[in-house]
């Protein structure tokens, strides 16, 4: 708070008393304090503005940097969750130069409308008052130096000096008191004047940057969803890497230990990949002239079956000197027929010459194996097959039965604990219920106490991965990662949905039953904090496990949340299992789901689904030409179409390999089979309605509560129309409701 001063009364001033001067001189020394203390207001915000100029300056420098950062992904494709964060530093930037573009438009006013004024009203309003100073104490000392001279005058003078004096006297007191009047009324002026005007330009400055920091409030209430988005996205790429970094780490400490395997039991590798039977690294001797000997070292690879030796010279110190690859084909390998100066060496028979090339392998095993490699040996015997899985865990009516009891249980509790699926249970506890499950003993679930939920959950999630093939099935593995890399939604669930329709019936139903329960606990998450995205971080490597664990495979795993994430998000649409209305001619056309396994193997059944023989090479991810070349005529139609020829490059499994040679060499049968079966998808809806009374063929799920849940070889009774296409009414165990016209077959 300022000084309290006494007002300066205008009689005091005319007085111009002691008490008059000392009051005068103590406001006279507060307007020099608010000078200087405004001098240095105006040194203080130029000093904020240049720095506020420098910071933004700063600013824009790192959001030029933000937009020039590249993120680089280990493997071909990014997930969205990638993609997002991948430009997140470019919308960082746009954030800070919005933010700087206020900033540069409130500085750019400062001086005008802050600085200017402080100096104007510093120099205007506080120099005048120094001028009516000056001029107050000038009249001052002329007022007493005339009041003196006066009053000095002898009495012997005349009376015209006095009368003079007296005169000159009265001017010099008028004037005095015209400018001691006029001071006062100055100095009090400008101590009121500097409380608005000099408030208001300060105001004016504060004004700026709370419109500055106003407007960046309003950028990030704008950005705030997208923010809350990106650390979504954060948080799940952060827990993909926690899953793939223990992954990883596993499989490292598993070749490790292959590694140490192989050296101790000194066994023959097994065939890389691309055909290269063994690879590692080799010295070279090379003989120079005056009988000197060098050693360099080369990285050397072999494949058997073109017999190839490649010999590429590299060093890992001195990586500059990497030379061309010399490939030469060999005939065999010996021990070195001419002692050498150095241990483990060994001869390789080039085929085009007769000088052998010695080499140096790195150790005695080493030096075995490539022997091994590079004798002319007949073929090696093909691979023994992999240990057949437990067969105790079998995607069967009894796993059914427990996976249905399973989720009834946990639903019945109502999904509201935190964590479900993401908590483990005991393992004691969840190996003990799995095992009960396999044998067909599975205890009573309802009691909480005894089964926990995440004793449930994790049983669930253990059968699963039990599974000798897993849900999504190996089969299709490679297809669903492709979608899952897809970038655009629509796309890939439309590909996701396809592969769905691919997959065998009883893996579609098991599919269909735990995701419709993956979306009731979803649609909970308020309560249990497990959205779909948690979800399918838990669930991915349950559906889905490679044949062969890599470090490719294992950054892959990411994409295996995608995927799941995708079936949860788009169920609707991708298990959108009604029966199309019939044809013209009254036959049906029946789902791909609704056709058990067992008959896929008549060749019938694929006409009666109304898929060409384009459209399987099509599900299949086979191209044209990728079926071997036994192919003839137009499509897959030809006769030249046998087994052999589906054993080529293309990707699928023996048992649609065996669906797509029937459909090449059983092709006039097509139409004979679809004739049929439309003849008897008429008698199914005609003989309904005659006897009342069918049989289910296939296993349903009912999707709402106006369908009914069956098993296969069930009687529906009371059997009727229900007025919708494909569909009709029947009553089963007392509750009545819709039953799909293609899954019963009728009874006399």
């Amino acid at each position: 708070m300022g000084v309290g001063l006494q007002p300066l009364e205008f009689t005091e001033c005319l007085a111009d008393s002691p008490q008059f001067r000392e009051n005068l001189q103590r406001h006279e020394k507060e307007l020099e304090r608010t000078s200087q203390q405004i001098k240095r207001l105006i040194k203080e915000v130029k000093d904020v503005v240049q720095a506020a100029k420098r910071l933004g300056a700063a600013q824009l420098a790192l959001a030029t940097s933000m937009e020039q950062f590249e993120f680089a992904c280990i493997g071909a494709s990014m997930t969205e969750d990638e993609r997002v964060i991948s430009h997140s530093l470019h919308h960082f930037a746009t954030l800070i130069r919005t933010i700087e573009d206020e900033r540069d438009r409130m500085l750019g006013r400062a001086h005008e409308q802050i600085i200017q004024p402080l100096e104007r009203f510093r120099k205007e309003h506080i120099g005048a008052v120094k001028e009516g100073k000056k001029k107050f104490d000038k009249k001052t000392a002329k007022f007493c130096q005339s009041q003196e001279r006066t009053l000095s005058l002898s009495t012997k003078k005349p009376e015209a000096v006095f009368q003079e004096a007296d005169a000159a006297m009265d001017m010099a007191e008028r004037d005095f008191c015209q400018a001691s009047l006029e001071y006062v009324f100055q100095l009090q002026a400008v101590q009121e004047r500097k409380k608005f005007e000099l408030v208001e330009t300060l105001l004016g400055f504060v004004f700026g940057w709370w419109t500055f920091h106003h407007t960046a409030h309003d950028v990030h209430a704008d950005a705030e969803p997208r923010v809350k988005d990106l650390q979504l996205r954060i948080q799940r790429t952060r827990g993909n890497f926690e899953e793939m970094s223990k992954q990883t780490e596993s499989l490292m400490k598993k070749m490790m230990e292959l590694r140490q395997m192989s050296k101790e039991e000194d066994a023959a590798p097994e065939e890389a990949a691309g055909g290269v039977s063994r690879a590692g690294y080799l010295f070279l001797m090379e003989k120079k002239a005056f009988g000197t000997t060098t050693w360099s070292k080369h990285y050397c690879t072999y494949e058997h079956g073109s017999r190839q030796l490649a010999l590429t010279p590299y060093n890992q110190i001195n990586v500059k000197t990497t030379g061309a690859t010399d490939e030469l084909a060999v005939s065999g390998a010996r021990a070195c027929a001419e002692p050498v100066e150095r241990r483990f060496c060994w001869e390789a028979l080039p085929a085009a010459r007769d000088a052998p090339l010695t080499l140096q392998a790195l150790g005695e095993r080493d030096r075995a194996a490539w022997l091994r490699a590079l004798a002319a040996a007949p073929a090696p015997a093909p691979r023994a097959a992999p240990p057949a899985p437990d067969p105790a865990l079998a995607l069967d009516d009894a796993g059914f039965a427990f996976v249905r009891r399973v989720l009834a249980a946990l639903e019945a509790r109502g999904l509201e604990e935190q964590g479900l699926y993401r908590v483990a249970g005991v393992a004691s506890k969840v190996a003990r219920l799995v095992a009960a499950a396999a044998a067909g003993r599975l205890p009573a679930l309802e009691d909480p106490l005894a089964w926990e939920s995440k004793t449930l959950t994790s049983a669930l999630k253990s059968y699963l991965r039990g599974l000798p093939e897993p849900l999504l099935t190996r089969a299709l593995h490679d297809q669903f990662i492709a979608v899952a890399k897809n970038s655009r939604r629509a796309e890939r669930a439309a590909g996701v949905a396809a592969l769905v329709r691919a997959l065998p019936p009883r893996n579609r139903d098991m599919l269909r039953l735990v995701l419709r329960h993956l979306r009731n606990v979803a649609a909970r998450s308020d309560k249990n904090l497990m959205s779909c995205s948690n979800l399918a971080v838990c669930f991915g490597p349950t559906l889905l496990r490679p044949e062969r664990e890599t470090v490719a495979s294992i950054l892959d795993l990411k994409f295996y949340n995608v995927l799941v994430e995708t079936l949860l998000d788009h169920y609707e649409q991708i298990f959108e299992d009604a029966p199309p209305p019939p044809d013209h001619n009254g036959a049906l056309r029946t789902s791909p789901t609704s056709v058990p396994l067992s008959a896929r193997n008549d060749i019938g059944v694929v006409e009666r689904l109304g898929v060409s023989v384009a459209g399987c090479e099509r599900m299949l991810g086979v191209g044209p030409g990728l079926a071997g070349p036994g192919l003839a005529g137009p499509g897959l139609a030809g006769p030249g179409l046998t087994g052999g020829a589906l054993a080529g490059p293309a990707r699928y499994s023996p048992h649609h390999a065996q669906l797509l040679a029937q459909l090449a060499t059983r092709g006039s049968s097509l139409q004979l089979a679809a004739r049929s079966s439309s003849s008897s998808a008429e008698s199914v809806s005609a003989a309904s309605l005659g006897s009342g009374r069918v049989r289910t063929l296939y296993a349903c799920l009912g999707e709402s509560e106006g369908e009914l849940s069956f098993e296969p070889n069930q009687i529906i009774t009371n059997v009727a129309p229900s007025g919708e296409p494909g569909w009709l009414r029947g009553t089963l165990n007392g509750k009545t409701g819709l039953v799909p016209e293609n899954y019963v077959e009728p009874l006399p």
